[in-house]
C-alpha cells in the first residue's frame, strides 16, 4: 500500500504507506493513528480536512479536494492493513500464550520426582496415561521448539524405562 496525495498552495503533502501516515515531514506510525476521516470543508471550497487521533491529539490537514477519491481508497487501504496487524499481533499473543502454558506443563512433568508421585505396591509410579502417548505429547512440544532434544531425550528414557 502507497498513496501520496501533493499538497497545493499551502497544504502539505500526504503519504500513507505500511509504516503510518506521513504529513509534510511528520510520520504518524500506522498503530498509533485512531479514527481517520474526511471532514467537509466550506461550501464550494477547493480543499477537503482529514481528521485523525495520533499521541493523545486531534490532528487535522487540508487536501485538495480534486484528490477525495484517492484519499478515499488510501483510508480505506490504510485501516485494512491496521486490521490486519492487529488480528496478527491477537494471534501471535494467543500462540505465545499457548507455547507458555504447554513449556510450564511439560517443565512441571520434567520436574516431577519420583518420590512426589502416587506411587503402586512394586515402587513404580502411577502414571495418568500411557507412557507411548506422553512421548507422542513431548514429541510435539519439542517440534513447536518448546522443549530441548536434550530434555526430549531425557523424559523419553524416563518415560519408557529405558
Amino acid at each position: 500500500m502507497y498513496y501520496q496525495i501533493e499538497g497545493r498552495l499551502n497544504m502539505k503533502t500526504l503519504t500513507f504507506d505500511e509504516e503510518g501516515l506521513t504529513v509534510g515531514k511528520q510520520t504518524y506510525p500506522i498503530d498509533d493513528i485512531e479514527n481517520l476521516k474526511i471532514t467537509n470543508a466550506p461550501l464550494f471550497a477547493t480543499y477537503g480536512i482529514l481528521t485523525f487521533h495520533s499521541g493523545g491529539r486531534d490532528i487535522s490537514v487540508a487536501f485538495p479536494r480534486s484528490a477525495i477519491d484517492k484519499l478515499r481508497r488510501a483510508i480505506h487501504d490504510f485501516e485494512h492493513e491496521q486490521m490486519m496487524r492487529k488480528k496478527a499481533a491477537e494471534k501471535a499473543a494467543a500462540e505465545e500464550a499457548a507455547a507458555a502454558q504447554a513449556a510450564q506443563t511439560v517443565r512441571t512433568a520434567a520436574g516431577a520426582n519420583v518420590a512426589e508421585q502416587p506411587v503402586e505396591s512394586q515402587g513404580q509410579p502411577v502414571r495418568s496415561l500411557d507412557p507411548y502417548e506422553e512421548v507422542k505429547k513431548l514429541k510435539e512440544l519439542l517440534d513447536m521448539g518448546i522443549v530441548t532434544e536434550e530434555e526430549f531425550q531425557k523424559k523419553k528414557k524416563e518415560l519408557l524405562n529405558l
